[in-house]
C-alpha cells in the first residue's frame, strides 16, 4: 500500500468513526442494537476495512461493546453507579484542562466557545427534542474544545474516552430545558474565567459545573426508576 492510500483509508476510518459516534450519542442508534459490517458498508457507502477498524476504535469510548458470538452492538445506557463514577473522572481530569486551555487561549479559541454557548442558549427558546439534541452535542463541544486547546493529545484523547457517555444519556433520557439552561450558564461561568487569564478560576468553575452535571443526572436517573415503579 502506498503513502497515499494509506493516507486515504485513515481519513475515511476517522470519517466512519465521527459519523458513528454521532449517531451513538445523539440516540439515532439505540441501546443494544446489532451492528452488522455489511449493513454498516452498504449505509454509508464505504469498504468493510475502515469500518473494522473505526469500531474497533469505538468500542474504547464505551459506546459499543464486543461480543464474542454476535460482534458488535450499541452498548447498554450507563447506571447510577456508572453515572457517579464517570463523573468522578471527569472531575480528576477536566479542571487540569482547563487550566491549560486558559495558558493557551486565543481569539479563536474563545469565539468557538462562544458559539457553543449561543447554541445552548436557545434551549431557553424550544423544548422539542431536536433543539435538545442540538443543545446537548454542544455542551459536548464546548468541553471538546477545552480539551484539544490544553495543548496535551493525551489529555484530550482521554476526554473522548469519557465525554461523550453523559451527552448520550441526557439526549436518550430527554433531559429538559432547565438541565440545559442550568448547564449553559455554567459554562458561561467556565468562558469568562478562560477570556480572563484566569487558569484557577477556568479549573473551580469547570469542576463547580461537572459536579452540578453530576447531581442533574442523578436525579435523572433517581425520577426515571421511581416513575418505572410506579
Amino acid at each position: 500500500m502506498t503513502a497515499d492510500e494509506e493516507s486515504t483509508r485513515i481519513a475515511i476510518a476517522d470519517r466512519v468513526y465521527d459519523t458513528l459516534s454521532a449517531q451513538f450519542m445523539s440516540g439515532q442508534r439505540a441501546p443494544g442494537e446489532r451492528l452488522k459490517l455489511h449493513l454498516l458498508s452498504r449505509e454509508l457507502d464505504v469498504s468493510p476495512t475502515p469500518i473494522r477498524e473505526a469500531l474497533a476504535r469505538l468500542e474504547h469510548t464505551g459506546f459499543i461493546e464486543r461480543h464474542s458470538q454476535r460482534g458488535y452492538a450499541v452498548a447498554r445506557l450507563l447506571h447510577s453507579d456508572e453515572i457517579a463514577q464517570l463523573m468522578d473522572a471527569r472531575l480528576l481530569l477536566e479542571p487540569a484542562m482547563a487550566r491549560a486551555a486558559t495558558t493557551r487561549s486565543s481569539e479563536e479559541f474563545l469565539s468557538h466557545l462562544a458559539e457553543t454557548i449561543a447554541v445552548m442558549d436557545n434551549a431557553g427558546h424550544g423544548a422539542d427534542g431536536e433543539t435538545l439534541r442540538k443543545c446537548w452535542m454542544a455542551d459536548e463541544q464546548f468541553h471538546g474544545l477545552i480539551a484539544d486547546q490544553s495543548g496535551n493529545p493525551f489529555i484530550a484523547k482521554a476526554y473522548r474516552s469519557l465525554g461523550g457517555q453523559l451527552q448520550r444519556f441526557r439526549i436518550i433520557g430527554k433531559s429538559g430545558v432547565s438541565h440545559a439552561r442550568s448547564a449553559r450558564v455554567e459554562h458561561e461561568a467556565v468562558y469568562a474565567a478562560i477570556a480572563a487569564g484566569d487558569s484557577e478560576g477556568a479549573a473551580e468553575a469547570i469542576g463547580r459545573h461537572l459536579t452540578n452535571a453530576k447531581g442533574r443526572a442523578l436525579a435523572d436517573l433517581e425520577r426515571a426508576e421511581r416513575s418505572r415503579k410506579s
